[in-house]
């Protein structure tokens, strides 16, 4: 599913303003990016705290929201973060984007493949919790609450959603099908899909059984091989990407 990393630490962050206006990236050049806001707030799943990077559109209204999970890299100030620019660029085009640090309930800086089966039912739960926070924000409309996943959080997106009607969409790059989950999902909203050709790190044929699975249970399941593309999509793929993933999750019952 992921690097096979394992290094161990907690990021404790305090709740900071991080930006007045962040910098637009990964949105198409035809496109004016709106300005977007930045914060981050905390908040509790059983009994932890987890930071939550907010990335508003500026402006009054409610808009569709996207609680985007990182991969099994995790986020760190020295490196960056995928899940961050991701929610940057999906803000600029008119969605209000959540960062789940989730890693914070378990205390997890990366994660292997052992970590993430010791806490996988932890991070799905942690997720739901999030969902519950999300949409009760003043900004966001509450029937357009979607989940974009990366790697590793693909993963928890489709073990997150399914179950659970409150989810609306879900996006996921680098994804596929926990075994145990082929015969416990009840439901699941619209699926937008995005895998590399050449990713060596989840293979395609992962992607094409999770694809499968959900068409076989009458989900609507839209899944795109994107030719040339790795595990980490390029800056031009995901400003496609993101661009299609913003009208997929403004959309009603995932019509585009």
């Amino acid at each position: 599913m992921k690097p096979n990393w394992n290094m161990a630490g907690v990021v404790a962050l305090a709740v900071v303003t991080l930006a007045a206006c962040a910098t637009v990236s990964l949105v198409p050049a035809h496109v004016t990016p709106l300005p977007v806001d930045v914060e981050s707030r905390t908040i509790e799943s059983d009994g932890q705290e987890l930071r939550v990077d907010l990335y508003r559109p500026r402006g009054t209204g409610r808009h569709a929201a996207a609680i985007v999970l990182h991969g099994s890299g995790g986020i760190h100030v020295a490196v960056g973060s995928q899940a961050s620019q991701y929610a940057q660029a999906l803000a600029a085009q008119g969605i209000s984007a959540f960062v789940l640090h989730y890693f914070d309930g378990t205390g997890d800086y990366t994660a292997n493949d052992s970590v993430e089966v010791a806490n996988y039912s932890q991070w799905v739960r942690d997720v739901k919790a999030a969902v519950s926070w999300v949409r009760d924000r003043p900004e966001v409309q509450s029937t357009q609450v979607g989940l974009v996943g990366l790697s590793l959080g693909a993963w928890l997106a489709v073990g997150a959603a399914a179950d659970d009607p409150r989810i609306s969409h879900i996006v996921l790059f680098g994804s596929g099908l926990e075994p145990f989950l082929r015969d416990r999902i009840t439901r699941m909203p619209p699926v937008l899909m995005f895998h590399g050709s050449d990713d060596t790190v989840v293979p395609v044929a992962q992607a094409d059984t999770l694809a499968r699975v959900l068409r076989a249970k009458r989900v609507r399941v839209r899944y795109r091989i994107v030719p040339g593309e790795g595990h980490d999509l390029s800056d031009s793929a995901a400003t496609s990407a993101l661009a299609r993933a913003a009208r997929f999750l403004k959309s009603r019952r995932g019509v585009m």
